[in-house]
């Protein structure tokens, strides 16, 4: 061994590097190899009686914030793919003056294992190479076996510099954002394709959930930084951006390098090098629109909009319930719970009405709509007049259902909670037939006494459901659907059923969140109601329950022996003020609806993430008779594959500049279900009026009018219809989509529409002397 250069000392007593450098020498000392010393640790019985070790090895990193101290590696190795041939060495918060990436050192530590990662506690050490040309390690390929977990991999790597090639295969199973366990901004990876949701698969407290649980658990590599850092910012990846550098779930991480650590349960990757756009491929990227269904008549969809509120001072809209007074609504953690500028509002406002007008639905549910009423300055008006702006032929305007004033609480609003649901809808496409109807949903009261013999008293309550059925506009039959819009109990409530097991086991945790039970009684509310109603019937909303989750299953296909464990409701529930169950029920047989995204895309569909797992809070379930009329559904990915800091809050992302795109837009994806009904024989009837003081004639397709009839003149009309031998005469026909305009004076051609206007029911043209525009009636 080379005579030592320099020294450095490291120490965990008071006792400064610096004052120890002269002392310190590996002269004469039998080294250890970073090698024998990890197993060793390894097979210590007693490994806090670690024997002193003289270790030399190539820095590969440098931490002081979530790890005190650095990485090295044995510049050699042992050529054994099985075992690491780095380890990390832990220097509290002294430090080493002057360390750098490449430089060789020697240490003198006592080893053991730590929180499940094998450290070397270093008492003193010195660099070789000072002054000289650092000696860098070359980062070696992530390879995971075919039989061997991501966590299993990452214990032969542990310690070492480590890079992820295309054959790595490590996709991203959580976006870089807030992890509550280590309380800071990461990522996380996981082994050819991102994680779902066990109860997205398989029923609750079965065996499968367990191995999936695991599976899990041990298929995972959280991408980590040293230093916290800043809001907005990926240290390693300086392009992210909106536009062009975003990040989604499922892309596959390329040419990152780093050393591989462990702590709070998970191995984790801190970044030596940093990355462009390019090292990150996309196999679910983005689109603009959802796909088309071209044999479909009718679009329905689903959207929770993530807190869309105008009850800030800025935006000036109504107060809800909840809000003492305007500085309620003001407040930073008021009864506002959405955008808390305008600036931000603007942005929520522009991707909501991007991704709906993308979304071009006929009806949608809509989910956390501010419940601040239904006059000029509600939520809902504010949402549907800015949408209506966005399509320039009036039979796609949108108008709002409204519940009955005899149903609104205080003759205003829609339930006593912050947030409501809502329905938009087309009267160009469906009629609604009689008035909305309001399911009221469970409310809990329970009181009880605790282990220290303290009085509890549990409220909990649910956002009521709105129905609303509507005639299909040209349909043959007349054709009736069915639409229930749904937002039951969150997951990260409280109620009794939680607190009771939690008085049992501190630790407990239901896999299916808090209030499952209190789910189910919604559900099997839902249920009962829905059996008095007949032909097609569409249940949607955020459920708040993944696809094989208790509510979800009394509400599809349960069937109570097939299963041991008996799915329960929730006990001391209440409809108003009339008792429900007193005790908590069994759930009998299932209402038997079918999910559609299950049916069509398999059980692994999804339209939210949490905690780096996919699955389907937002579910689209339909009657046996509407079944036969679906012709696709989407669960439309650009929101819980996408980055939430390009959200519309500005709270923790910095100087991050975002997009008005639809892409996160909301926390939910939009769910879109396209229907086929039967339509009756087509006809229409368009009449063209001339309120102005130019003769003019009606013309179709900015070539087709009819000479052989006289000038219109001011104050006439003229009606077209499919009996008219003119337009049979040049092939236009019922149903056709064509251009309408006017030829004034015989000179100027006027568009009525800037699209083409399909011919169907009742239309008028109309025109002013300047412009003609197009009603529907």
């Amino acid at each position: 061994m080379k005579a030592l250069t320099a020294t450095l000392a490291v120490a965990l007593s008071s006792l400064s590097i610096s004052a120890c450098a002269s002392q310190f020498s590996c002269d004469g000392q039998t080294l250890t190899s970073i090698m024998e010393v990890r197993e060793q640790v390894k097979s210590h019985a007693t490994p806090n009686q670690s024997p002193t070790y003289w270790v030399e090895g190539i820095v590969t990193k440098t931490t002081s914030s979530l790890y005190k101290g650095f990485f090295f590696q044995d510049p050699v190795g042992d050529n054994n793919p099985n075992t690491s041939d780095g380890i990390f060495a832990y220097t509290s918060s002294n430090g080493i003056d002057g360390l750098a990436v490449g430089d060789k050192v020697c240490v003198e530590a006592k080893a053991k294992q730590f929180h499940g990662m094998t450290q070397l506690t270093v008492k003193l050490g010195h660099i070789e190479n000072k002054g000289l040309a650092p000696q860098p390690i070359r980062a070696t390929d992530i390879v995971v076996g075919s039989k061997e977990s991501l966590s299993k991999a990452m214990d032969r790597y542990q310690g070492m510099l480590v890079k992820i090639v295309p054959e790595s295969d490590l996709r991203i199973t959580r976006n870089f954002g807030f992890d509550f366990s280590s309380r800071r901004n990461n990522m996380v990876l996981s082994h050819q394709s991102p994680l779902i949701k066990p109860t997205q698969l398989f029923v609750a407290e079965t065996e499968q959930v367990t191995k999936q649980v695991e599976a899990n658990t041990n298929n995972q590599l959280y991408i980590d930084t040293d230093q916290y850092p800043a809001n907005g910012v990926i240290p390693y990846f300086p392009g992210f951006d909106a536009q062009q550098g975003y990040l989604r779930i499922g892309d596959r991480v390329e040419n990152l390098e780093g050393v591989i650590a462990y702590s709070y349960r998970q191995h984790r990757l801190l970044p030596t090098n940093t990355v462009s756009p390019s090292d990150f491929v996309h196999f679910n990227d983005r689109t603009s629109a959802p796909q088309v269904i071209t044999d479909s008549n009718l679009k329905v969809a689903s959207f929770n909009v993530l807190n869309f509120f105008t009850s800030h001072s800025d935006i000036g809209g109504s107060l809800n319930p909840t809000c003492k007074d305007q500085a309620d609504a003001d407040a930073a953690k008021g009864c506002n719970r959405g955008a808390k500028t305008a600036a931000e509002f603007e942005l929520q406002r522009t991707k909501i009405v991007n991704a709906l007008t993308a979304m071009d639905a006929d009806i949608i549910g809509i989910m956390e709509m501010e419940n601040n009423g239904f006059g000029k300055n509600s939520a809902i008006k504010n949402l549907v007049d800015e949408l209506n702006l966005h399509f320039n032929d009036s039979s796609d305007h949108y108008q709002f259902v409204e519940i009955n004033d005899k149903d609104k609480n205080k003759g205003k609003f829609f339930g006593s909670d912050a947030i409501m649901v809502a329905m938009l809808y087309r009267p160009s496409k469906v009629t609604p037939i009689k008035d909305a109807q309001v399911i009221r949903m469970p409310s809990q009261h329970m009181s009880a006494t605790n282990a220290e013999g303290e009085g509890v008293k549990i409220d909990a309550y649910q956002r009521d459901t709105l129905l609303q059925q509507f005639a299909i506009n040209g349909a043959k039959k007349k054709s009736q659907l069915t639409i229930v819009v749904n937002h039951l109990k969150s997951k990260g409530s409280g109620c009794y059923e939680d607190w009771l097991n939690e008085q049992k086991d501190k630790d407990y945790q239901n896999i299916q969140g808090n209030c499952n039970d209190f789910r189910v009684s919604a559900a099997m509310v839902l249920a009962d109601r829905l059996k008095t109603i007949s032909g097609d019937v569409l249940v949607m909303g955020d459920m708040n329950a993944y696809g094989m989750e208790d509510p979800i299953r009394v509400l599809t296909q349960y069937k109570p022996k097939q299963y041991q464990r008996k799915i329960m409701s929730a006990s001391g529930t209440f409809i108003g003020d009339q008792s429900l169950h007193p005790e908590g029920i069994v759930a009998s047989k299932g209402l038997g609806l079918v999910n559609l995204a299950t049916k069509w895309h398999g059980a692994d569909s999804y339209s939210y993430s949490y905690n780096g797992e996919l699955g389907s809070l937002d579910h689209a379930l339909a009657s046996r008779s509407l079944l036969k009329k679906v012709r696709g559904i989407e669960d439309w990915h650009i929101n819980s594959v996408e980055n939430s800091l390009f959200e519309y809050s500005n709270k923790y992302s910095g100087d991050l500049v975002k997009s008005t795109g639809p892409y996160s837009a909301s926390d939910h994806d939009p769910v879109i279900i396209n229907f086929a009904y039967p339509m009756a024989k087509a006809s229409f009837q368009i009449t063209f009026v001339n309120n102005s003081n130019q003769p003019l004639y009606p013309v179709f397709n900015s070539y087709y009018w009819d000479s052989t009839k006289p000038w219109l003149m001011k104050g006439q009309q003229r009606r077209y219809s499919k009996k008219d031998n003119f337009l049979k005469h040049v092939g236009i026909k019922s149903g056709d989509k064509v251009s309408l305009s006017v030829l004034a004076s015989g000179v100027y051609d006027v568009p009525c529409s800037n699209v083409p206007v399909e011919l169907s029911g009742k239309l008028k043209a109309i025109y002013n002397g300047k412009t003609c525009r197009i009603e529907h009636f």
